[in-house]
């Protein structure tokens, strides 16, 4: 006769060996025998959690808990069908249980740790971590999870110090390798808004990046670590602080990260940087421009990434089919001509603003210019819906300095204030056109919020000098920060030659389609003229009797000083 023991041991034997199906009516032959058996209920339970049904092991693992409530086993195997059942906060009360009752079920106590960590408690996870490494003090993921609850209370140094630990615990395990990066990220800074007005370590920068790549290698389908390296190569490069190799690695890891998720903007963006840094602007235009396919016009504005680079044309064809300047100018407002500077054929300095930025930046420029030239520069401001009290402070400035205005009005209307400051910025190249077109002199555009500065050798008339046998001067980025920050408008001079005058007309020509096509963003005004001028390379055109550029340094132009950060 077989005995309920027999039957115990024969179905426990099957369940062992992995035959569920011959183990599962064993069990259930038991429990018609004896209901409240709590080993075949708990076994059972176990049986089904195993099989991909927590929801047919619960009453069972929860009447053999009910039975014998001090068994850490029955409690612990409860726990982790909670979890599997998505009952994240009855889980975590029973790994408490269980960790209570045998504080050297390790497993029990590191998944205690990872569910208050989940919800965001990092001191109770601390310590659960604590203890599971109190009773197994190589368990490296413990130790990686500790220091990432400890960097969440704010504990820096405590949670570099785990992360050492667990690398040198598992040197080859991904996790231990990753938060070891993390920590080397924030040693270098790159856990924060990058600036490229602050210089970072490049020794740190270094380690960071290796430390990441180390992960990536060891692991190709980290998501957390192929994520950390794409983010930091991207900062690094707006930050104009990217080394090659970074990048290189990065575009790498980011072509992997595209075919795990086609619409990863970052990742497509750090693959387009790098064909950029390879002098191949036409072919990262032409990537973007396909991969932005994927997306809604309103998902591209809401992207940084994909509006800059939704307004980059590169290439020797990137000028093909692009309207006349003179042809766009009936979809703007018009300039209307209020006081035309004193005749003459001398340079002539340009600001364009709105009146807010008159009132906060431009009277500072003109009372510079006044202080550094004598009053003896001629200048020109463009003014966006002036107020009266602006247009009485130039005619009372007109009698100091030989000035002349102009405005336009525009009704704002609906118009956010991105598509509003975008505009402010990029018309002023279509009104340098237009007066070009009218008075033939050596423009020098300057952004309304700088002023001239003291010192510079020759001062603007040496800065004049420089550009004698060039037809555009221009203000370049040599940190390879992108086609949008290569080169900076916050100066820019356009002779009336033949190519300074083309330049001008095709960089107004291009800022106008995009705005009157609604496709404008922040930074227009500089694709614009990077686009003219790579057009104009891929064609030849710089060769000799060709276009003429003399470029000056972003990082040291003597003649202004730059409020804003450029």
């Amino acid at each position: 006769m077989v005995t309920l023991r027999d039957a115990l041991a024969a179905a426990v034997g099957h369940h062992q060996a992995g035959r569920l199906d011959a183990a599962r009516p064993l069990y259930h032959s038991i429990l018609r025998g004896q209901p409240g058996h709590p080993d075949a209920l708990h076994l059972l339970g176990v049986l089904e959690s195993q099989s991909g049904r927590p929801n047919a092991a619960l009453p069972l693992l929860l009447r053999a808990v009910a039975l014998l409530p001090g068994d850490a086993d029955f409690l612990g195997n409860l726990a982790r069908t909670l979890r599997a059942a998505g009952q994240a906060d009855a889980a975590e009360r029973a790994f408490a249980r269980t960790a209570t009752l045998d504080p050297a079920d390790v497993q029990a106590t590191f998944t205690l740790g990872t569910l208050r960590l989940e919800r965001g408690d990092a001191a109770g996870a601390a310590a659960a971590f604590a203890q599971a490494l109190a009773w197994r003090p190589d368990f490296a993921e413990a130790r990686i999870n500790r220091a990432n609850a400890l960097a969440a209370l704010g504990r820096a140094e405590d949670a570099a110090r785990l992360r050492r630990q667990a690398v040198a615990l598992a040197p080859a395990h991904p996790d231990a390798l990753h938060n070891a990066a993390v920590s080397a990220l924030a040693d270098a800074g790159l856990d924060r808004p990058l600036s490229h007005a602050h210089r970072l370590d490049p020794e740190l920068v270094e380690r960071a990046g290796r430390a990441l790549t180390c992960t990536v290698t060891a692991d190709p389908r980290h998501g957390a670590a192929a994520d950390a390296l794409i983010g930091a190569a991207l900062a690094l490069v707006q930050a104009g602080q990217a080394p090659d190799w970074l990048l290189d690695r990065a575009a790498r890891t980011a072509t992997t990260a595209l075919r795990r998720n086609p619409r990863d903007t970052r990742a497509a963006a750090v693959v387009a940087y790098r064909f950029y840094r390879w002098g191949r602007t036409d072919l990262a235009s032409r990537f973007m421009r396909r991969f932005a396919r994927r997306f809604t016009a309103a998902e591209v504005a809401a992207d940084f990434e994909l509006r800059l680079w939704s307004m980059v044309r590169a290439g020797r064809r990137a000028l093909d089919g692009l309207p006349d300047a003179d042809a766009l100018l009936d979809s703007f407002p018009p300039l209307e001509l209020l006081a035309e500077p004193p005749a003459g054929s001398g340079p002539l300095l340009a600001v364009s603003c709105d009146d807010g930025y008159y009132r906060r930046f431009a009277m500072g420029l003109l009372d510079s210019v006044e202080a550094r030239t004598g009053g003896g520069m001629a200048v020109h401001v463009h003014v966006v819906n002036p107020s009266p009290e602006t247009l009485a402070d130039l005619a009372r400035r007109r009698e100091r300095l030989p000035l002349g205005w102009s405005r336009e009005a525009v009704d704002f209307t609906g118009w956010d204030d991105h598509r509003r400051t975008t505009y402010y910025a990029c018309i002023r190249f279509l009104r340098w056109h237009q007066l070009m077109t009218r008075w033939g002199r050596l423009l020098l555009h300057l952004d309304a919020d700088c002023t001239l500065a003291e010192g510079a050798a020759g001062g603007l008339e040496g800065l004049v000098a420089l550009l004698e046998d060039s037809d555009v001067g221009l203000l370049r980025d040599a940190r390879w920060r992108g086609p949008t920050r290569d080169i900076t408008v916050c100066f820019a001079a356009f002779q009336p030659t033949p190519l300074g005058r083309a330049f001008l007309a095709s960089t107004a020509a291009y800022i106008g389609a995009f705005l009157r096509e609604g496709r404008g963003f922040w930074m227009l005004d500089q694709a614009a003229p990077f686009a003219v001028l790579d057009a104009l390379q891929g064609r030849g055109e710089r060769r000799e009797n060709g276009l003429r550029v003399r470029g000056f340094d972003v990082l040291d132009f003597p003649w202004v000083r730059f409020i804003g950060e450029k």
